[in-house]
């Protein structure tokens, strides 16, 4: 019982290991090795051997692949066949996944049919003698728990939880090819993108204007512009979402998109606590309100006191004329 399993997601445009998955590796390389134990992965769908062999290079002793087209984008309880097809050909301890809309579904539904232990949202995983110690915020992130796991623990971790894991000598990736009947229950017919949506879970920089903007005119005049010059995504408070200044795709908050970027920038946002509960775990926060005494102060990495009308096209202007 001393495999680490991380589920393996590829980069958009390579059969690569993406930056969350380069997360859990470098932390599943550093359990394993306390445990001396084995790192290894799970891949499916096209190319899936491909992303296994390439995640030896951060650190993975052993991949599971299940190859097919039909796994590009498979149904919950196809994935979950899989999953528990790898986990009956090893001897794992820990399964760790991004903790995607999607993967927490597919996980959930995995710790069921193993009838084993489930985190989501995890933040730190660490070993503790015979057991593993998990850390997961709650109530927008007043509460920390610890969960202590003495089996098995299927856990979804947040993005930016761990630092990547730096690509090394590439290890040879032992392959174990998974036979998985593809069958479903469900059936998908089609898939349609909702025009205009934005995808601010998957932002490395967000930019994000509150009430203290004034006006909506003010709001599209500059934040979208500033965050095009950080190249970014541009987000929202809930007031001025339900304002009707801005598209609720774009509000930030317990009600709306929880994001952890590497840069978070809060401009004319006070900072209530629905707000901060959706970027509190951003790495770098920079907050620029004229009150002082705003909450989002006490979050923030960098503060700027001062009128955001002043300062945000002073930043545009040195960000544009640096690039």
């Amino acid at each position: 019982m001393n495999e680490i399993m991380v589920i393996a997601a590829r980069a958009a445009d390579a059969p690569v290991p993406d930056a969350q998955t380069r997360e859990l590796l470098g932390h599943g390389r550093a359990l394993a090795d306390a445990a001396g134990g084995v790192l290894s992965v799970i891949a499916w769908g096209p190319d899936a051997a491909a992303l296994a062999r390439a995640c030896g290079a951060y650190g993975a002793d052993r991949g599971y692949v299940c190859d097919g087209e039909q796994l590009a984008a498979p149904t919950t309880d196809m994935a979950v066949a899989v999953l528990r097809a790898a986990v009956a050909a090893g001897a794992p301890r820990l399964i760790m996944s991004a903790a995607s809309f999607r993967m927490r579904d597919i996980t959930a539904a995995l710790a069921a049919d193993l009838a084993c232990g489930h985190i989501a949202g995890a933040t730190d995983i660490r070993p503790d003698g015979d057991q593993l110690l998990v850390t997961r915020p709650s109530h927008g992130g007043n509460v920390i728990n610890t969960v202590a796991c003495a089996g098995l623990a299927v856990v979804a971790v947040r993005k930016q939880s761990f630092a990547e894991a730096s690509p090394g000598a590439a290890r040879a990736v032992a392959l174990v090819t998974l036979d998985v009947p593809m069958t479903s229950r469900t059936r998908v017919i089609a898939r349609r993108p909702r025009a205009g949506a934005v995808n601010l879970g998957d932002a490395a920089i967000v930019v994000s204007g509150g009430r203290g903007l004034g006006s909506p005119e003010h709001y599209h005049a500059l934040i979208p512009r500033l965050a095009a010059a950080f190249g970014g995504a541009w987000g929202a408070s809930r007031a001025i979402v339900d304002a009707g200044w801005v598209p609720y795709d774009h509000q930030v908050g317990q009600t709306g998109k929880t994001v952890t970027p590497k840069l978070y920038v809060a401009c004319g946002i006070s900072g209530a606590i629905q707000h901060l509960a959706g970027m509190r775990s951003s790495r770098v926060i920079v907050a620029i309100n004229k009150d002082a005494a705003a909450p989002i102060f006490r979050v923030a990495t960098y503060g700027i006191v001062g009128d955001v009308h002043e300062i945000i096209p002073l930043l545009i202007a040195e960000l544009e004329s640096r690039r």
